[in-house]
C-alpha cells in the first residue's frame, strides 16, 4: 500500500471515528434516532408481569415477545417518549389491551395484568338448595336444602364442605313453614347463630361445628349429635335496646338509640364512647356497622357515614351506598351504589398508577345493578352485573378491561381465594368454576 493510500485510509477512519464516537455516547447515554420527530431522543421501557405466564406481548401491533416462565414478567426498552398500543394475549384467555404512555429515562410499570380465561366451565356441586350462607373460610357454608326423598314435610340445615363436596345435617324442622329468620357466622367459622320461626315462636341458637361429623355414618345419628351441639342464644344486654350492634370474637360495637356508638372487650369492664356527637337516628330506618382497618362505619339506608376521629363525629363518606369489600392487601376498599363501582384507599399506593391516602377513585358505571361485591385479587373485582359475572381491574389508565365469566339467574357468588375457584348459587343448584387463577 503506497503512502497516498495509506493516508487516505487513516483520514477515512478518522472521520468514521468522529461521527460514530457521538453516536455510540448518545446511545450509551439512552438516546434512540426517533424517525418521526426526525431527531434523537431518549427512551423509555415497559415492563409487565402477567398471569398466567408465557403470554405474548404486542406494541403497536407488533410482537415484542413472551413473558417470562415462572415469574411472568417482561421488560420492553427502547422506545421514544409516546403513546403505545398494548396488546397481552395468550390462547383461552381474554387479552389485556391498554393505551399506555412512555417517558424519557423512565420505565411504564403494569405489575398485576390477570388474563381471565374464556368460558370457564361450572359444574353442579349441590341440588335443591332452598338458602345457602357460606363461612368466613369460604370453604364451608350453611345450606338449606329440600325434604330428603320420601319425606312430605320439612327442611334441613346442612354444613357443606366444598371442597370434598360433602354434607352433614345440623337440624331438621318440624314443618315446611318453619322459617329461618337469620344465620350469621362467628368470624372463626367455628359456630353460627341461627333464629327460625315456628308455629309464631321464635327461638335463637348457637350452633358449633363438629367437622368430624363429616365422617359419621348416618343421617340420624349425626343429626343427635349436632343437637349435642346446640345452645341457646342469649342476647347480650348490652344490645337488647340498640339500633344495631357488631359482634366479633374480641369486642362488641352497638349503636344506642341516641346516637352514641359503644364498643366494649369481651373481658373489659367499662364501655367506650366513640362519638361525642351522635348520630340523628331516623324512625323506621335501617342502620348497620362495618369495621374496616379499625374504621367504623355506619349505613342509614343507602347512605354510609364515618367516623372521624380527631372531631369524634360521624361524617357522611358515601351516598347512595349498596356495597363495600376490603382489598386482600387492605390497602383499600371497593365500593358499589347501585350501578357505580369506585374506590377509597385507607393506605398511599406507590406502584404504578399511583394512589394518595384518603384518594377516592370512580371506575365505571353500568346499566345494571352491581351485586355480590368481591376481590378476586387486590388488583382485581369480580361481582355480577344483573345475572351476569363479571371481572374488572382497577387500573384506571385508559380504560378498564372487564369480562364476562358466565350468566346464571340472580346469582349469588362466593371467591374461594385458597383454591382460586368460584362458587355460584342459583336456581337451586350450587356450581363450582374450574380453576380462574393458575
Amino acid at each position: 500500500m503506497s503512502k497516498r493510500a495509506r493516508t487516505s485510509l487513516f483520514i477515512l477512519l478518522g472521520i468514521l471515528f468522529l461521527l460514530t464516537t457521538p453516536l455510540l455516547i448518545l446511545y450509551s447515554q439512552g438516546y434512540r434516532l426517533d424517525w418521526r420527530e426526525q431527531w434523537f431522543s431518549q427512551v423509555g421501557a415497559f415492563y409487565f408481569s402477567v398471569t398466567p405466564t408465557r403470554a405474548e406481548v404486542f406494541v403497536n401491533g407488533q410482537l415484542t415477545g413472551r413473558t417470562a416462565r415462572i415469574l411472568g414478567t417482561t421488560l420492553t426498552e427502547n422506545f421514544p417518549p409516546d403513546t403505545y398500543l398494548i396488546r397481552i394475549q395468550k390462547e383461552g384467555y381474554h387479552p389485556w389491551e391498554k393505551l399506555l404512555s412512555v417517558s424519557a429515562k423512565q420505565v411504564t410499570e403494569a405489575k398485576h395484568i390477570t388474563l381471565m380465561p374464556v368460558d370457564p366451565a361450572f359444574t353442579v356441586l349441590e341440588n335443591e338448595v332452598l338458602a345457602f350462607w357460606p363461612s368466613p373460610r369460604k370453604i364451608e357454608a350453611v345450606m338449606q336444602k329440600s325434604p330428603r326423598a320420601g319425606e312430605q314435610t320439612g327442611w334441613t340445615l346442612t354444613l357443606w364442605d366444598s371442597l370434598r363436596n360433602i354434607e352433614y345435617p345440623l337440624y331438621k324442622s318440624l314443618s315446611a313453614t318453619d322459617e329461618i329468620l337469620e344465620i350469621r357466622w362467628a368470624s372463626d367459622s367455628n359456630s353460627f347463630l341461627m333464629r327460625i320461626a315456628s308455629a309464631g315462636v321464635t327461638q335463637s341458637f348457637v350452633q358449633r361445628i363438629d367437622r368430624s361429623l363429616l365422617t359419621q355414618p348416618t343421617f340420624e345419628k349425626t343429626l343427635q349429635t349436632a343437637a349435642q351441639l346446640r345452645e341457646k342464644y342469649i342476647v347480650d344486654p348490652r344490645v337488647q335496646q340498640a339500633t344495631a350492634f357488631l359482634e366479633s370474637e374480641n369486642d362488641i360495637v352497638w349503636l344506642a338509640q341516641n346516637g352514641i356508638l359503644w364498643q366494649q372487650g369481651n373481658t373489659a369492664s367499662q364501655a367506650t364512647q366513640l362519638n361525642q356527637k351522635p348520630l340523628p337516628l331516623r324512625k323506621e330506618t335501617s342502620y348497620a356497622i362495618y369495621k374496616i382497618k379499625n374504621e367504623f362505619f355506619i349505613q342509614e339506608a343507602q347512605t354510609l357515614y364515618l367516623l372521624n376521629r380527631q372531631t369524634q363525629a360521624f361524617e357522611q363518606f358515601f351516598t347512595p351506598f349498596s356495597e363495600m369489600a376490603l382489598s386482600p392487601d387492605g390497602k383499600k376498599i371497593a365500593l358499589s351504589s347501585g350501578r357505580e363501582l369506585w374506590l377509597y384507599y385507607f393506605e398511599e399506593d406507590r406502584e404504578q398508577p399511583a394512589r394518595a391516602k384518603g384518594e377516592r377513585i370512580f371506575l365505571t358505571r353500568f346499566s345494571e345493578d352491581i351485586k355480590n361485591l368481591t376481590w378476586l385479587t387486590s388488583h382485581y373485582l369480580i361481582f355480577t352485573r344483573g345475572d351476569t359475572i363479571v371481572v374488572s381491574e382497577i387500573d384506571t389508565r385508559d380504560h378498564l378491561n372487564i369480562v364476562d365469566l358466565g350468566s346464571f339467574p340472580n346469582p349469588t357468588l362466593v371467591w374461594q381465594e385458597n383454591e382460586n375457584t368460584l362458587l355460584a348459587y342459583s336456581g337451586a343448584q350450587i356450581r363450582a368454576s374450574e380453576k380462574l387463577l393458575p
